[in-house]
């Protein structure tokens, strides 16, 4: 299997966030014909593009660069700011509580088998 190249990576990674090349333009103030170059490995992007193009899409640029690394803790807390974002505090409130409750019975399981 061959593999892949950083722009095939970006644009999978992208792809699999729900985004376009429009859209992760925007989010970090490119232009998106910039996007399409490094998707098609026409144009390489500054380390700093990389990371700004590896925190929009929730990833590390250890993972875009090498495919190897997992998701960083702080973009999955990103994730969860996005996802509370405009929420009333009882809604988040209690995705809070569900969260809890999903842990606690995780942990239930995980002492149960040791």
């Amino acid at each position: 299997m061959k593999e892949q190249t950083l722009g095939e990576k970006i644009r999978d990674a992208r792809k699999k966030a729900g985004l376009t090349q429009l859209q992760l333009a925007e989010h970090i103030f490119i232009s998106e014909s910039y996007i399409a170059l490094i998707e098609s490995d026409k144009r390489n992007p500054s380390t700093g593009v990389l990371s700004k193009i590896a925190e929009a899409l929730g990833l590390t640029t250890d993972f875009i660069l090498l495919g190897s690394s997992e998701r960083s803790q702080e973009s999955y807390i990103n994730d969860w700011l996005k996802l509370i974002n405009d929420r009333s505090p009882e809604e988040i409130e209690t995705a809070l509580r569900m969260i809890r409750s999903y842990f606690e019975c995780l942990d239930d399981l995980n002492s149960g088998t040791k």
